[in-house]
């Protein structure tokens, strides 16, 4: 007798608690602080920029252009941060800067121009990143030696928050009206101040590395490091494919229907939510994480040449290319993930994993800041080719991961690793 699709999402969700111990403790904390700032995040990306243009009264390309100088902007958050969190501990500069991003969301209600919003996105996406790189340190001393899956389940968490936050927002697009849109942004900001309190029940984590301790600087002298970081960044930029170039592409260069977006997004999204975690077996050190990485990388080729051959066929065929597409590119995307949580990790000093993670967090940045600027010149400029062409520099990026991860394991410091306070 079959089960039913209640039963069976019962089940996946049970066997996902259990795969790192999220029943209980400080780990079902980080789940749940995950679902609640994740449905707050899918409100925001799928109707803010309606709230900029629609209630505040800005250009598309002015809110573009001022999420553009905020993302640069947000870079500067990450080594100074993370050194921050390593001296003076990473739970409370992470509650610190929620609540800094709950206070910029509520901020915007009251933007009514475009330097305003400007100076405004800038303290949001600062803060962002900033609590990024902050709540680092937290993951890896709360999942100790799973800290690697402990991410991966998140990451599997992220995808269904936002598909929720993105549902809800829907209604808010339907309705349509000021007092709608205004409902969400300041929801958005509650999701944030709800963190705050989530973050302050995680056990205290005091910090690993002295606060006498002047040395700076450690992961910018560390040439094995900055190869790996700068190779991450260039695979990172798979990231805006689905989210900006796709919708793109499909209207400009393709026969498929524009209503194909929406079914691509949904297939990618839950691929990630059921596969991240099975996305890490096999995955058990830093050299098996960068031999992913360099197989990840022979996926997106893959992926980025079906979506180019896409705009040479009619919509049935374009259609069926853009599906299979998709699916490559999340089984890519699932091992990229997988192989970036274990090198973030596997690689740092447990002393410094603040730092480390602020300088490892610019490459990701920068492909996030700069990405879709390098993908409409890349791929909605050149076309075809142009797939292809990004296809080759995933690949090239991808074979130098492993030999860049060797250098980093033999120059790194092997100390002993600090053990989980999950149950702290």
């Amino acid at each position: 007798m079959m089960s039913s699709p209640t039963a069976r999402s019962e089940e996946w969700w049970t066997r996902l608690l259990e795969s790192v111990e999220l029943q209980t403790g400080p780990r079902r904390i980080l789940a749940v602080s995950t679902l609640v700032n994740t449905t707050g995040s899918g409100l925001f990306i799928t109707a803010g920029a309606l709230y900029f243009t629609r209630v505040v009264g800005l250009s598309v390309m002015e809110v573009g252009g001022g999420l553009t100088v905020a993302g640069f902007v947000a870079l500067a958050a990450g080594i100074p941060v993370g050194r921050m969190a390593d001296r003076w501990g990473p739970r409370r500069l992470w509650a610190l800067f929620l609540v800094l991003e709950a206070c910029a969301m509520a901020g915007f209600l009251f933007v009514s121009s475009f330097p305003s919003f400007v100076a405004m996105a800038c303290v949001s996406q600062f803060a962002a990143a900033a609590s990024q790189t902050a709540r680092m340190p937290v993951f890896r001393r709360i999942g100790g030696a799973n800290a690697t899956r402990l991410r991966a389940v998140i990451r599997s968490l992220v995808n269904i928050g936002t598909s929720f936050g993105a549902l809800a927002a829907g209604i808010v697009i339907a309705v349509d009206t000021r007092f709608a849109y205004t409902t969400l942004i300041l929801a958005n900001a509650i999701t944030f101040a709800c963190n705050v309190l989530l973050v302050l029940l995680l056990p205290r984590l005091e910090p690993l590395r002295s606060r006498s301790d002047k040395t700076t600087g450690m992961a910018l002298r560390d040439p094995a490091f900055l190869a790996v970081t700068a190779l991450n960044g260039v695979l990172a930029l798979q990231g805006p494919v689905l989210t900006f170039a796709i919708p793109l592409w499909i209207v400009q260069h393709t026969e498929a229907p524009r209503s194909i977006v929406a079914i691509l997004i949904v297939i990618n999204t839950v691929m990630i939510a059921l596969l991240q975690l099975s996305a890490t077996k096999g995955i058990n050190g830093v050299m098996s994480a960068g031999n992913a990485a360099r197989s990840a990388s022979f996926g997106l080729l893959v992926a980025f040449a079906l979506f180019g051959w896409a705009s040479a066929f009619a919509a049935t065929i374009a259609t069926s290319l853009l599906i299979i597409g998709v699916i490559v590119l999340t089984l890519a995307e699932l091992r990229y993930a997988a192989a970036e949580f274990e090198l973030s990790f596997g690689l740092v000093p447990a002393h410094l994993q603040g730092e480390y993670s602020g300088v490892f967090g610019l490459g990701q940045g920068l492909a996030a800041s700069a990405g879709p600027y390098l993908l409409a010149v890349l791929v909605l400029g050149v076309g075809t080719n142009g797939w292809i062409a990004l296809g080759v520099l995933m690949v090239a990026a991808g074979l130098l991961v492993p030999p860049a991860v060797a250098w980093a394991e033999r120059t790194r410091s092997h100390e002993p690793e600090v053990g989980s306070e999950a149950n702290a």
